[in-house]
C-alpha cells in the first residue's frame, strides 16, 4: 500500500479529532529522517490536493473528499482522464495536477472537485516502450512519440541515444522512475528513418508492443523440436486439402469430407502444436506475451517462431503431420449426430488457395484437370457448407458483411492499389467448418466441467441499442424488441439491407452498437453466433487461447483432466483469457492503424482526383465519404457548396437552404489531401446542381 494511501486512511480514521505529524509518523511506525521527509511531502501533496487541511499547530485532519484509484488516458493537448477502477465517472485531471504521472499509467489521485483530481502517486507505469521520432540536440535529444496520447516528448540524455541519428524513428525504453516531471528514456532500437514505408509501419506495429524478432534464447529452443514417430490414429491416408490465402504461410487447418449414407462425414484437422509447445516452457511463455499473430500487408508479427509457424507444425502438403482431428458426422440438415476426438497423424495431399477453389467450384477447365482427384470432393464441401450456412441463419446467427479491403504493393512495399476484399464460396466454406468445429469442441469440453477459456459475446442493450435503434428508424428501418433482444431481430434487419446502398453503413453501426466478445473462463454464450457454447480452437498457431483449448481438450480425450490437473488449469486458463483479450485489442487497433497509413498514402498520389461515395457519418463539422474502394474521408463543411447549413444530429443529416446532406446519400468527392502521419484523408464535394441533393 501506498504511503499516501496509509497516511490518508490514518488521518480520515482521526477524524475532526486530527493528529501531528509526529503522532502520524509514529502511527506509520516511521523512524528515520528520510522517511520522514517523504512524510512530509506526502502531507504537503494531501494538501495540495485539498484532501487534508491544517487544524491548529502541527494538527492535520481530513476533508471531505476521497481518494481513487485508475489508469490515465492521456490527450494531446496535454491533459487526461482518470477511468476509476470502481467503474464510477471519469476523473479530469489538469496538466498542472499530473505531478509528472503519463498516459496509460495506474495512479493514486485525490478528488478535489465534483469529476476533477489531482495526482498524488503514480503506482504502476503503464507504458514503458514507445515508438517515435527522436531529435538531436547536441550530445542529447529527445523522442517525439508516435502515440498523440503520450503527451511530452521524452529526454535522451547522451549515454541512452546508441547510435541514432536525428530524425530516425527509434523504440524507447521509458525510465520506470522518473527523476523529474519529464519522462526520460533510452533507445533500444532503431526502425530506420521517419518518413520510410517500411519503417513507420513497422513502427506502428511495434508501438503496439508487437515484434517480429524472438529473444534468442526462444529461437534456440524452437529450433531444437523436430518431428518424431509417435503412435496416434492415423489419417495419413485419408485424402485431405488445405485452403487458404495466396500469401499463407503458416496452415494450421486441413479438411477432409466425405458423403455417407445418413448425410455427410467432415473431418477437420488442426496442427497439434500443444504437442510441441510445453505448458510454461520458454517458448510458451514467449506465445503467451505475445498472444496472437499480426497481420499486414506484406509480413506477418508470428506468435511462434518461423521455425515452429512454417516448419514442425504448418501442414504443407505431402509431410506426415501431427494434428488434433474433430471428426463430425452430420445429417442433411446440417446437424451434428456424432463427433469424435483424435491426436492424429495427418498429410495433406494438396494446398489449394482460396482462388483456385473457386475457380474449380465455377467449373475452369485446366484446374478441374489438375485438381480432378479432389473436384468431386470440392463440390461437396460446397454443399455441406450451404446447408451449415442455411442452419445458422435459421438459428439467429448474425452475420456481418464486412467490408474489408485488400491492399496491394509493389516490390519496394509502396501501395499499387487498394480494392474492396471479396467473400467468396471458398471462403465460406472453410468459415462455416471452422465455426462448426469450434462450436463442437465447445459443446464437448463444456459438459466435461474442465477449465477452459471460451469465446463469450454478450447481447447488445444499453444507450447503444437505444441509439442504434433510432438510427435505423431514421434510415426506414425497424426492431421489433417486443419479444426480447434476439440475434434473429438483427439477422433479419441483415437480411433486409443485404445489397442496397445503405448496407455497409447499417453493418457498420450494428457491430459499434454489440459488446465486443472477449475470451473468458466463464462460459456465457455467444450473442452474434446465436451458440450456447464457443471457443477457438481452429487457429492455435496463431492464436494462444486456441493452444489453451488444445491442452484442455487432449488432456480429456487421454483421461488425464484429473484434479491436479483442473486445479492448474484453472489459473492458467483465467490469466490466458485476460491477456489474450488485452492482446487481441492491441493486434486489432494496430492492424487498423497500418490500413489508415496505407490508405492515407496512397490517397496522396490521388490527389485532385473525383471519386463516388456514400456518406458513413454526419457530425456538425461536416460529412464522412466512404468510397468504393473502402477508404475513408471528411469532407469539411467548408467544402460543401455554399449554404447556410445546421447539424440535424436526429435525422444524421447537413441541411442548409438549398442542399441536404444525408446518411447513407450517394456524393461526388475529390482528393484534397492525404496525410498517412495523422492517418487523415480531406476530401471536397465535387458535385454541381445536376447530380447532387437539393432541397
Amino acid at each position: 500500500m501506498e504511503l499516501y494511501d496509509k497516511a490518508w486512511r490514518e488521518i480520515k480514521d482521526l477524524g475532526e479529532k486530527g493528529l501531528s505529524i509526529g503522532e502520524l509518523a509514529k502511527k506509520l511506525n516511521i523512524n528515520t529522517k528520510s522517511e520522514k521527509r517523504m512524510l512530509s511531502k506526502t502531507i504537503k501533496k494531501l494538501m495540495e490536493a485539498e484532501l487534508v487541511i491544517a487544524k491548529g499547530k502541527n494538527k492535520i485532519k481530513p476533508v471531505t473528499k476521497e481518494l481513487v484509484r485508475g489508469k490515465l488516458r492521456g490527450n494531446r493537448r496535454g491533459f487526461a482522464f482518470l477511468i476509476r477502477d470502481d467503474g464510477k465517472e471519469d476523473v479530469f485531471i489538469p496538466n498542472k495536477s499530473l505531478n509528472g504521472a503519463m498516459h496509460g499509467d495506474t495512479v493514486l489521485a485525490g478528488l478535489t472537485g465534483e469529476s476533477e483530481g489531482v495526482v498524488l502517486s503514480v503506482e504502476k507505469r503503464g507504458i514503458l516502450h514507445l515508438t517515435g521520432t527522436f531529435i538531436r540536440q547536441g550530445k542529447h535529444g529527445y523522442v517525439i512519440p508516435d502515440n498523440d496520447n503520450y503527451f511530452k516528448d521524452v529526454f535522451i540524455p547522451s549515454d541512452g541515444i546508441s547510435q541514432a541519428a536525428s530524425y530516425a524513428k527509434v523504440v524507447v525504453q521509458i525510465d520506470d522512475e522518473p527523476q523529474n516531471k519529464r519522462p526520460t528514456g533510452k533507445i533500444i532500437d532503431i526502425l530506420g528513418m521517419a518518413g520510410d514505408t517500411r519503417t513507420e509501419v513497422i513502427s506502428i506495429l511495434r508501438n503496439y508492443e508487437f515484434n517480429d524478432k524472438f529473444p534468442p534464447q526462444v529461437v534456440r529452443e524452437a529450433q531444437k523440436i523436430k518431428y518424431v514417430e509417435q503412435e496416434r490414429k492415423d489419417f495419413s491416408k485419408l485424402l485431405t486439402i488445405t485452403i487458404d490465402g495466396e500469401d499463407a504461410q503458416d496452415f494450421d487447418d486441413a479438411i477432409s469430407v466425405e458423403r455417407t449414407p445418413r448425410g455427410y462425414r467432415l473431418y477437420v484437422h488442426i496442427a497439434d502444436v500443444a504437442f510441441y509447445v510445453k505448458q510454461s516452457s520458454i517458448i510458451d511463455k514467449e506465445a503467451l506475451k505475445r498472444a496472437t499473430s499480426v497481420y499486414f500487408p506484406g509480413k506477418a508479427f508470428p506468435m511462434l517462431p518461423e521455425s515452429i509457424s512454417n516448419g514442425v507444425c504448418s501442414l504443407k502438403p505431402h509431410e506426415k503431420k501431427f494434428a488434433v482431428s474433430v471428426v463430425m458426422d452430420i445429417d442433411r440438415e446440417g446437424e451434428v449426430i456424432k463427433a469424435e476426438f483424435f491426436e492424429s497423424l495427418i498429410m495433406s495431399d494438396y494446398s489449394l488457395t482460396y482462388d483456385e477453389v473457386t475457380k474449380i467450384l465455377e467449373g475452369d477447365k485446366p484446374l478441374l484437370k489438375k485438381y480432378a482427384q479432389i473436384a468431386d470432393m470440392l463440390n461437396i464441401s460446397k454443399e455441406l457448407a450451404g446447408i451449415i450456412r442455411n442452419k445458422r441463419r435459421k438459428e439467429g446467427t448474425i452475420d456481418f458483411g464486412s467490408r474489408e479491403c485488400k491492399i496491394i504493393l509493389d516490390d519496394k512495399g509502396e501501395v499499387q492499389d487498394i480494392l474492396p476484399f471479396l467473400q467468396t464460396e471458398s471462403h465460406s466454406i472453410i468459415e462455416q467448418f471452422m465455426i462448426l468445429a469450434n462450436r463442437t469442441v465447445a459443446d464437448f469440453i463444456s459438459k466435461k466441467n474442465v477449465p477452459s477459456i471460451y469465446r463469450v459475446h454478450e447481447e447488445a442493450g444499453g444507450d447503444k441499442l437505444n441509439s442504434f435503434v433510432q438510427f435505423i428508424k431514421g434510415l426506414g428501418y425497424r426492431l421489433d424488441l417486443k419479444e426480447g433482444i434476439k440475434p434473429k431481430i438483427f439477422s433479419n434487419l441483415l437480411e433486409e439491407v443485404k445489397g442496397k446502398d445503405e448496407e455497409p453503413i447499417i453493418n457498420k453501426v450494428m457491430l459499434r452498437t454489440m459488446q465486443k466478445a472477449v475470451y473468458s473462463t466463464k462460459n456465457s454464450g455467444h450473442f452474434g453466433l446465436a451458440l450456447s457454447s464457443y471457443c477457438h480452437f481452429t487457429a492455435p498457431i496463431r492464436r494462444y487461447p486456441d493452444l489453451m483449448v488444445h491442452r484442455v481438450l487432449k488432456a480429456i480425450i487421454n483421461g488425464k483432466a484429473n484434479e491436479t490437473f483442473m486445479g492448474r488449469y484453472k489459473e492458467l486458463c483465467q490469466k490466458a483469457a485476460i491477456v489474450s483479450t488485452e492482446r487481441e485489442i492491441a493486434a486489432a487497433n494496430a492492424e487498423r492503424e497500418v490500413e489508415d497509413y496505407y490508405k492515407a498514402l496512397y490517397m496522396k498520389k490521388h490527389i485532385g482526383q473525383s471519386y463516388k461515395g456514400l456518406i458513413s457519418g454526419v457530425i456538425g463539422a461536416g460529412i464522412f465519404v466512404i468510397l468504393e474502394n473502402t477508404v475513408e474521408g471528411f469532407v469539411s463543411i467548408d467544402d460543401l457548396p455554399d449554404d447556410r447549413y445546421e447539424f440535424d444530429e436526429k435525422n444524421y443529416c447537413m441541411a442548409g437552404i438549398k442542399y441536404k446532406f444525408s446518411l447513407c446519400d450517394k456524393i461526388q468527392v475529390k482528393i484534397k489531401a492525404g496525410d498517412p502521419f495523422t492517418r487523415n484523408i480531406d476530401m471536397v464535394f465535387d458535385g454541381d446542381e445536376n447530380n447532387h441533393i437539393k432541397r
